[in-house]
């Protein structure tokens, strides 16, 4: 059977029937009987083909088999399902929280790899650019591994460096992945309406991003540039002439976890403050700069002197334009107001209702989600809990959801709960409601309504000067007999 996206590669298909045996040890064979690849499988498995988990698996839930299987193969399975484990959109809640189990440690490669890409990349010794290099790495994970090192002007950094060969390994591994998503569309009728393979080109963009450390250095670069007149956020430098694409040299920071609050008080700093610069440095990433932080969790934050907060690890980040921030900040508003009609014409404009949704239903469920939160005072609303609750609305009504709206309401979602971690008396809105108040005035400002009117004049002149070939175009399709209409009758009996 020919599978799409596959090459008759020999190393390909051993790597797709690995991938299947994989499946069926940890007793998912009724994906593999979904898929019709049964013959995949090695010969006594075929035999006896049932989805039979190892011993120690039996009693263990789908969920905990297939973050297993996840982790057995490898460093691509890991990301995907850890990028699945922020989709509530597609994937369900108890396969989310396994999914976000899966960790991505693993052995480090030795020290004469570094030594080789560091030659490669940099074309010099280690001991020509570094005054000290520690062979020990600080942290090794699938893609890469950190070593601390000492610059000759005695400047302690951090240099990341990638995997060697694993370039090659999410390639093959991305070829397979898109061949089961497009059997899925093949086979599954139901799960056309996800797009897997749309999800896998997603996937493969933002590991590709993931595996070019200069674009995370450029990303470095835009949050110093956005938080330089912030005395209380502190993002390192990078050293552009000590990094490339398989290596980032950055300036070691030197702080405590947010989330050791113990250390925090040993150190006599006051977690108020500290709950309070954190979430204010989100809320202005989101609703100033359209450019936040993707994964705020406490071991990218680290706290410094002065109740200050250092930024890590900027590897995945997300960005929203003018247009969305308008929109999230009128749900923000719609949800703080109590107002359904408000939420649901910001759906409308981010074209997340399909003609297939019940409207009645969308609105009745978020009649309920207001009158639940009626009585709570503004201040003591949790926008955290807000988001969720609606989010979960949207998925249960079938809207589409932006993946950039996905990773926005995660990131508020955990800065919240680290403000709350770090003083659990701590309030979001009174630091939200003034930030989305000034982006929908913004809106309103005579600069920006004469902005809008030019951009629309702009467009509407652009239409004119092409309509001429336009309709020359639709008279050549015409006489052709090539242009097709199509007419849909509503309402007529059969």
């Amino acid at each position: 059977m020919h599978i799409p996206y596959l090459t008759d590669k020999y190393k390909n298909i051993k790597r797709f029937q690995f991938v299947i045996n994989v499946l069926l040890k940890h007793g998912l064979g009724h994906i593999i009987s979904r898929l019709n690849l049964e013959h995949h499988l090695s010969f006594w498995r075929r035999i006896i083909h049932r989805p039979s988990p190892e011993t120690h698996e039996i009693w263990l839930s789908a969920p905990e088999r297939l973050r297993m299987a996840m982790e057995e193969l490898g460093p691509t399975f890991i990301k995907f399902g850890q990028i699945l484990s922020t989709r509530p959109d597609i994937i369900p809640s108890e396969y989310i929280k396994e999914f976000e189990k899966l960790q991505d440690d693993i052995h480090p490669f030795p020290f004469s790899d570094v030594r080789d890409i560091i030659k490669k990349e940099l074309h010099l010794e280690i001991e020509d650019l570094f005054k000290e290099f520690s062979e020990q790495p600080v942290a090794a994970a699938s893609i890469a591994q950190v070593h601390r090192a000492m610059l000759p002007s005695g400047k302690l950094v951090v240099v990341k460096l990638r995997r060697p060969g694993i370039e090659e390994i999410i390639e093959a591994d991305l070829r397979i992945l898109f061949a089961l998503a497009s059997l899925m569309e093949k086979r599954i009728p139901q799960a056309k309406r996800y797009n897997p393979v749309g999800i896998i080109k997603e996937f493969e963009r933002n590991i590709k991003k993931e595996l070019n450390f200069t674009k995370e250095a450029y990303h470095i670069e835009q949050f110093r540039r956005n938080f330089s007149d912030e005395p209380t956020i502190y993002i390192p430098k990078v050293y552009w002439e000590l990094t490339s694409k398989k290596i980032l040299t950055m300036e070691a920071i030197d702080g405590i976890k947010i989330n050791n609050v113990q250390q925090i008080a040993i150190a006599g700093l006051d977690p108020k403050i500290i709950a309070r610069n954190g979430v204010n440095a989100i809320l202005k990433q989101v609703f100033i700069d359209g450019f936040f932080h993707g994964d705020p969790h406490p071991g990218n934050i680290y706290v410094l002197e002065g109740n200050r907060i250092a930024f890590l690890d900027f590897g995945i980040v997300g960005r929203i334009d003018e247009r969305m921030q308008q929109n999230l900040s009128n749900a923000i508003m719609g949800m703080l107001l109590k107002n359904t009609q408000q939420i649901i014409d910001c759906f409308w404009k981010l074209e997340a209702i399909d003609e297939d949704v019940d409207k009645r239903a969308l609105k009745a469920d978020l009649d309920a989600f207001v009158e639940r939160y009626y009585e709570i005072p503004l201040e003591k609303l949790k926008i955290g809990r807000m988001m969720q609750d609606v989010l979960e609305i949207a998925i249960r009504n079938k809207l589409k959801i932006l993946p950039e709206f996905l990773l926005l309401a995660k990131t508020l979602i955990v800065i919240e709960g680290v403000g709350l971690m770090l003083d659990p008396t701590f309030e979001i809105i009174p630091l939200v409601q003034p930030l989305v108040s000034s982006v929908v005035k913004k809106r309103l400002a005579p600069r920006k309504i004469f902005n809008d009117v030019l951009k629309l004049t702009t467009e509407f002149g652009s239409l004119l000067k092409n309509m001429p070939q336009e309709i020359d175009l639709l008279l050549k399709k015409l006489q052709s007999g090539r242009l097709k209409i199509e007419f849909e009758h509503q309402g007529l009996g059969d």
